[in-house]
């Protein structure tokens, strides 16, 4: 899974676990890899989940 940052733009994702990456603008991240993931923000309306499928989820509690 990824997020998308809806201020900055930026798509990320953690590719293992302990992998923790932020967006350039820091207001989001997310954690875990493919093991878990743990997404963090300072507004979640701010952000999308991206599926493994490429389908975009609004996320407004992850």
């Amino acid at each position: 899974m990824k997020i998308k940052c809806l201020i900055c733009g930026d798509i990320i994702e953690s590719k293992r676990v302990h992998d923790l990456v932020s967006c350039k603008c820091e207001s989001c991240y997310i954690d875990g890899g493919s093991y878990y993931a743990h997404i963090g923000a300072k507004d979640f309306s701010k952000i999308v989940k991206i599926l493994d499928d490429g389908t975009e989820v609004k996320c407004d509690n992850c």
